[in-house]
């Protein structure tokens, strides 16, 4: 049992040598790309490279992890020749996939992907864009790197015992216990979000962070979640009359605008409420008791009505708040680093202008890979829960919105002006394991503790407004509260394919806001896309790069919002809604004036196939 559990050891440290030998070489060929980078922070790609390489590495022990397991019990020869060449297999495929990345990303700059399978389609075409030189240097060096490696594991890491007695009880177990490990291994320990790319990213400089991302790790994940991405998926129409529909739909009859800042240079602060549906809210059709302190921040700002979700999970809120782009179908943006590079950065827009940018969540930022997001819309400060003191109390996903909302506070007062942050609370999430310091919702149903996390959230939101208030900088800021998408409650009982179920709350509120427009409700139909194209407008700003999104301040703009529905789409317009998606069957639905169904339809469908024409070319 000693030399299983050493061999098993021994296969670990092998895969992580090679991937740290790999990583090196890449940094040297690429070395060119890391100029004006601090050495240090080169050096900072191995430490943040290790929880992926050893998720990789579990990965690539499950087989030999088995065939150890039945040396347990037999003396034969062959589970040696069998383990032998499955070690030679996954260094053979490791190798050129490393060898792939290190070729193609002075091409793409971009780490391998699905995308190899495209080309793969015309393998001869991809040897002749090579020169007899780069073709042998390519095999010889995985020739090199597969016969260097191979002899280290025939000489270091295999360990060829053989029970003097049949462990046949013990195997079980040892099975058991080690593919347990193994799966602990693989998941990224015991967080109750699984190991993304995230994990690795840390730096502001791309080639730092693609070093730091395992290639065999990031082009497994990019088969099997992009690996079905098909140019032909979602087209309707002809793309030409798919064009002329869209640029009908943003046509807007006037080019104007309400200014709603009455400064300049303003701090713009988002408060992003998890989970957060407009029946929260008694001002829009909610129930009251529930969000009182939103209720009373509304008589300070301007609450927009008709607010929708462009999808159903946060990392989807957070990519449309921040780059202006919708939500595609049966795939989040945010976990394809290929796509969101090409994607605007409301972030970036604001640092151009000396804004010092902020993010701050009590939870972990491997969700969603919205770490890896982040720090490509180049946030200066980002701020999760393993950053912040232990001993500050914290739930399942985090620490709670009470003791967040004075960090927050507190930040803000160390911080240089003008200044962009974003908090992300967390407490209405699921478990709603909230400290019971707060008063609860008086309704008795299914949905009560989501009901009393937003409750307690809001109790918090109003603590957090009656102290910064108080704060010199207070005057001088605008503070954007939205929900980044909805839940089912004690009211709403729709499909959560429904626009009803999409209604989020959106409150504008400061004193940057004239007196005149305080306590004013907009009716207009808008989304997630349109806010950061509205915030610089606001800050006469460029805004061109989010051209997905529309000025919510005009009152001419046009009045629709679309939202992801599962393998389809929702399509709102001010006097009818609809819902077309296919998700093991099909299904339409669609609520108000019928007879503007068709139409409906046909602009929903125009919408996705230029949303996914885009995102597939991206």
């Amino acid at each position: 049992m000693k030399q299983f559990i050493w061999t098993i050891v021994k296969c670990l440290l092998f895969w992580l040598v090679f991937f740290f030998v790999g990583r090196t070489l890449f940094l040297i060929v690429y070395h060119s790309h890391l100029h004006g980078i601090a050495f240090v922070e080169i050096l900072k790609c191995y430490p943040h490279a290790l929880r992926l390489d050893i998720s990789t590495a579990c990965y690539l022990l499950v087989v030999p992890t088995i065939l150890l397991v039945m040396k347990l019990c037999f003396k034969t020869q062959w589970l040696n020749r069998l383990l032998h060449a499955t070690m030679l297999i996954e260094l053979i495929v490791c190798s050129l996939v490393l060898l792939g990345e290190i070729c193609v990303y002075g091409e793409w700059l971009t780490k391998l992907s699905y995308k190899i399978l495209l080309y793969l389609r015309h393998p001869m075409e991809i040897i002749a864009t090579a020169t007899y030189g780069q073709l042998a240097g390519g095999v010889l060096t995985v020739i090199l790197l597969v016969t260097a490696f191979f002899m280290l594991y025939k000489k270091f890491v295999f360990c060829n015992f053989s029970p003097v007695k049949k462990c046949y009880l013990k195997a079980p177990f040892t099975l058991i216990v080690c593919g347990a490990l193994i799966v602990l291994g693989m998941r990224g320990g015991l967080d109750a979000i699984p190991i993304t790319q995230s994990s690795a990213y840390f730096s502001r400089h791309d080639i730092l962070n693609d070093a730091s991302v395992n290639p065999s790790w990031n082009l497994a994940y990019s088969f099997l979640y992009f690996g079905d991405l098909d140019a032909d998926k979602f087209h309707y129409m002809d793309d030409e009359k798919a064009e002329e529909i869209f640029a009908n739909i943003r046509q807007c009859e006037k080019d104007t605008n309400i200014n709603i800042i009455n400064q300049q240079n303003v701090n713009i602060v988002i408060i992003l409420l998890e989970s957060w549906s407009a029946d929260l809210v008694e001002s829009l059709s909610g129930t009251a008791g529930i969000a009182e302190n939103f209720g009373r921040l509304e008589q300070e700002g301007i609450l927009f009505t008709r607010t929708y979700a462009n999808g159903h999970r946060s990392q989807q809120a957070i990519c449309s708040i921040l780059s202006g782009f919708p939500s595609v179908p049966m795939y989040d943006i945010t976990d394809n680093q290929d796509k969101y590079r090409h994607l605007p950065s409301l972030s970036q827009k604001l640092m151009d202008k000396g804004y010092h940018t902020s993010f701050y969540f009590g939870g972990n930022l491997d969700y969603g890979n919205i770490r890896s997001f982040l720090l490509h819309c180049h946030f200066d400060t980002i701020v999760e829960g393993k950053h912040i003191n232990s001993k500050i109390p914290r739930g399942k996903l985090g620490i709670h919105d009470q003791y967040m909302f004075q960090l927050h506070h507190d930040a803000l007062n160390r911080m240089q002006q003008p200044f962009f942050s974003i908090l992300f609370t967390a407490s209405s999430h699921s478990p709603y394991d909230q400290p019971k310091n707060t008063p609860e919702v008086a309704i008795e149903c299914e949905e009560t503790p989501y009901l009393n996390s937003a409750k307690y959230c809001d109790y918090w939101l109003g603590k957090y407004f009656d102290s910064v208030r108080n704060e010199p900088w207070y005057k001088n800021t605008l503070f954007i509260l939205v929900g980044d998408h909805s839940h089912p409650t004690h009211i709403k009982k729709e499909y959560h394919f429904s626009a009803a179920y999409q209604h989020v709350p959106l409150l504008f509120v400061g004193e940057v806001i004239p007196q005149a427009l305080r306590g004013k409700q907009i009716d207009q139909v808008c989304s997630h896309v349109d806010l950061a194209y509205s915030i610089l407008q606001q800050l006469g700003i460029n805004n061109h790069e989010f051209c997905w999104g529309k000025n919510i301040f005009n009152p001419y703009a046009p009045q629709f919002a679309f939202y992801e529905a599962w393998s389809g789409f929702g399509w709102i317009r001010p006097n009818a809604e609809y819902a077309n998606f296919t998700h093991e069957y099909s299904f339409e639905y669609g609520i108000g004036d019928s007879t503007l169904f068709p139409l409906l339809n046909q602009e929903g469908q125009a919408y996705l196939q230029k949303l996914y024409k885009t995102y597939f070319e991206y």
